[in-house]
């Protein structure tokens, strides 16, 4: 039921203005070259994607919801994008969502998880890349939520110590600060996911679940395009991705330019698939794939590499 709760409330919670608004992409008049020219490819953990925009983690767990993995796989398959599916949680009390979990993918699960339960479930999986997700505000928020967190820590350096695979530190809508992209690359991690404010907001989710509101808790964290902002000088020693409110391709590029060297989607694609079905989200990630072309056109870069920096600053969201 929560899940359930969860992509009712997200669905209902829509979009306008994001941080990326405040910002404008480097604009070319004369274009240098046509779209043979151009690579669009990017290497997340020492893998390359032959994109660099992916179908982010959004749920699993009950028939509606496995069912809306089961089309992103097929949806992935067809546009020959990255899929990461939602929380491996479910999975971990009910055999039938550990047979319909995706296998050969991503795997998702928290750091309140026990770390032998996080490393059995990537063998179970045979998952290519686990993301460790944090959201301690969604947890304090949530009726249900656990409420401990001095677990936390230790369980991320004992998986990032044993795990078979790239781990991915994965916030869930509240940004990152210089300190926890800091805490990723001392422990080596291969990538973080800053997700920042802007897109689907689980604090006010939770409180959408409960009476006893505490909505002030809702504007808590850092937007997108401030977690680029303190994770770009470290773009060398870590794999950047960018999610948080991501509608269109120039959020894809604008992020790009940011730092980010993938970029999550995760709202935008559900609303499409729940409401006009597969063969649309395939063909609005075709329109994707070439409107990115011709952005990076635009912007004269002939690959993900010299979309960097080309950007700027033009207002205050």
């Amino acid at each position: 039921m929560r899940k359930k709760d969860h992509i009712r409330l997200a669905l209902a919670d829509k979009t306008t203005l994001t941080s990326l608004d405040a910002y404008a992409i480097d604009y070319n008049s004369v274009p240098r070259f046509g779209l043979d020219n151009l690579d669009t490819s990017t290497t997340i953990c020492n893998k390359k994607w032959q994109f660099p925009f992916f179908i982010n983690a959004i749920t699993a767990g009950g028939e509606e919801c496995n069912k809306i993995n089961q089309d992103f796989m097929e949806v992935s398959e067809a546009c020959g994008i990255e899929f990461f599916p939602g929380s491996y949680s479910p999975a971990l009390k009910d055999k039938n969502d550990e047979a319909a979990y995706p296998k050969g993918y991503s795997i998702n699960l928290g750091l309140d998880k026990d770390p032998n339960l996080i490393l059995d479930a990537i063998e179970k999986t045979k998952a290519q890349y686990i993301q460790l997700h944090t959201n301690p505000l969604q947890e304090i928020v949530m009726p249900e939520g656990d409420h401990n967190f001095e677990s936390w820590l230790s369980t991320l350096t004992e998986v990032s110590k044993k795990s078979p695979i790239p781990v991915i530190l994965k916030e869930t809508g509240f940004g990152m600060n210089e300190e926890t992209i800091k805490l990723a690359i001392d422990l080596n991690l291969a990538a973080v996911d800053v997700s920042g404010m802007g897109g689907t907001n689980f604090a006010r989710i939770e409180n959408g679940r409960r009476e006893d509101k505490s909505t002030y808790l809702e504007n808590i964290g850092y937007t997108t395009a401030e977690s680029l902002e303190f994770a770009t000088p470290y773009r060398d020693k870590i794999d950047i991705i960018a999610s948080g409110g991501i509608r269109n391709p120039l959020d894809v590029v604008k992020c790009l330019a940011l730092g980010a060297k993938a970029v999550g989607v995760s709202k935008t694609f559900l609303e499409i698939l729940v409401n006009d079905g597969k063969e649309a989200l395939i063909d609005e990630i075709e329109k994707w794939k070439k409107e990115l072309k011709f952005l990076m056109i635009l912007m004269n870069a002939k690959n993900i590499d010299e979309l960097y920096g080309k950007i700027r600053k033009i207002d205050n969201i």
